[in-house]
């Protein structure tokens, strides 16, 4: 474990410019708060996060309320407020009942950075030298030894939890902007404390204790667990899980229909990770884990039956890549949630929607259709982009019963009855340049990073899934579809 920590990891400074997005949460001491607005924040929904920001400096008769519903909005309350240039650089926060936060501050005075932990109870739960300087930031060893020495954090678990190493690892969390892997040190500094299991299955990623396969005794990395061929997704599991069966329900409704197997198959070029989560989708939970080549399958899972156990439990070496794949398979639902219109509604005709002359239209394919004898003709297919996520397309037919016939059949006669037809009222050269258009299908709020090929393909198998004209016979024309 030890060798993916590099204990040398020095951050250039602390005190670069932030983004706006850190500076703002780097301002909220509560923890709670502080998590609900990171996660607004990556989720990109800013306009909650403004009025949650406007409600993060409490006053203090708020404050006093929020903290009657539930204890665990004291967390980080009480931290003493940062000095002028002063910044939060680490902290740890526990699962008691206050929830509290103990933090490092660093500031620059004189080309020299100042130290101090901090704890919520006026310094009182700080045991060692809690105050230093350096000239260079610390290297993420320094930081581990400076901060638990002054914040005795193995103790406070060993307190608490004796040998229950489980229990003691879910106690807490450890954050750092500035050092990524804090966290990690973290927890392998606690495991190196506390003893190993007696008997039980040791998690391969971790060597976390993670057997017998109950709920409260699983190590970190669990994201489900088998019981007697029952698996129960657990944790960051259960987000993947929901996630993929709504795919799978796409991926089978598009079998039924072929717009939908073409949006799919549009996405699964998008990146190996999407086709492989498209392919996996309908598999039971475990074998979608185990097949998964994203999630490293047959290297980055621990499926090992525990000694006197009935079941086992499903790790992988890092749960937040399961929530990368949750969103994976949120990403392909999204893109694909777009209505296709090849039907007139009532008082809405599809002509209603053709764009403006300066619109520039694009052929998607042309060629000969053939249904039997007497219905054929050719048709050409051409796509427009009039506006972000809106799509139009337009068929563009002729009557190719008059190719190659010349003035000269025309003068002796030799026209049959469906030529004839054709060419009624017209001369030969208006008959056979004569085209009819018509818009046959169109779409909006369609994903902005769609390309002209990718709907040329979905609006073209749309377009012939209701009854439109399919190209038998491609002219040799390059166009938008692959054919």
């Amino acid at each position: 474990m030890s060798a993916d920590i590099d204990l040398t990891h020095r951050p250039k400074t602390y005190f670069h410019p932030l983004k706006l997005e850190n500076y703002l949460l780097s301002k909220v001491k509560g923890a709670v708060m502080r998590k609900k607005l990171a996660a607004l924040f990556e989720a990109g929904r800013h306009d909650e996060a403004r009025h949650l920001l406007a409600d993060a400096a409490f006053s203090e008769a708020d404050r006093k309320t929020l903290e009657s519903i539930h204890p665990m909005f004291m967390g980080g309350n009480y931290l003493p407020d940062t000095e002028d240039g002063e910044i939060e650089i680490a902290r740890i926060s526990i699962r008691s009942t206050t929830s509290d936060v103990t933090s490092v501050y660093a500031r620059l005075e004189d080309g020299v950075i100042h130290y101090r932990v901090v704890d919520e109870y006026g310094g009182d739960t700080l045991q060692g030298r809690a105050e230093t300087t350096t000239t260079a930031p610390m290297t993420l060893g320094e930081l581990a030894d400076f901060f638990l020495t002054a914040w005795p954090l193995i103790s406070l678990l060993e307190m608490n939890f004796e040998d229950d190493l489980n229990s003691a690892l879910r106690f807490f969390s450890a954050d750092s902007e500035f050092y990524p892997d804090f966290d990690r040190l973290c927890r392998q500094r606690v495991r190196e404390h506390f003893p190993e299991p007696a008997i039980g299955d040791e998690c391969p990623f971790c060597g976390h204790f993670n057997s017998p396969p109950r709920t409260d005794d699983h190590c970190e990395h669990a994201v489900a667990c088998d019981r007697d061929g029952e698996v129960e997704p657990l944790a960051a599991g259960k987000v993947f899980v929901a996630a993929l069966h709504d795919l799978a329900d796409l991926v089978d409704s598009a079998a039924k229909g072929s717009p939908l197997q073409a949006m799919l198959e549009a996405q699964a070029r998008r990146s190996p990770e999407r086709q492989e989560l498209i392919d996996c989708a309908c598999l039971p939970l475990e074998e979608a884990l185990e097949t998964l080549a994203s999630a490293e399958a047959g290297e980055g899972w621990s499926t090992r039956d525990p000694v006197g156990s009935s079941g086992h439990t499903i790790c992988v070496s890092d749960p937040a890549d399961l929530d990368h794949l949750a969103s994976e398979c949120r990403a392909i639902l999204a893109a694909c949630a777009f209505e296709i219109r090849t039907k007139a509604d009532a008082g809405a005709p599809l002509e209603a929607r053709r764009p403006d002359a300066r619109t520039e239209w694009k052929l998607v394919a042309s060629g000969f259709w053939h249904e039997d004898v007497y219905h054929s003709g050719h048709v050409a297919y051409h796509l427009a982009n009039p506006q972000p996520g809106a799509w139009v397309m337009e068929a563009r037919e002729r009557k190719a019963v008059l190719d190659g016939v010349t003035e000269e059949d025309v003068e002796e006669g030799c026209l049959n009855d469906d030529q004839i037809q054709a060419m009624w009222g017209q001369t030969l050269e208006e008959a056979q340049g004569a085209e009819y258009r018509r818009i046959v299908a169109w779409t909006e709020g369609v994903d902005p990073t769609w390309t002209a090929e990718e709907m040329a393909a979905v609006l073209y198998r749309a377009v012939c899934e209701d009854g439109g004209k399919e190209i038998t016979e491609h002219d040799d024309l390059d166009g938008l579809l692959e054919v």
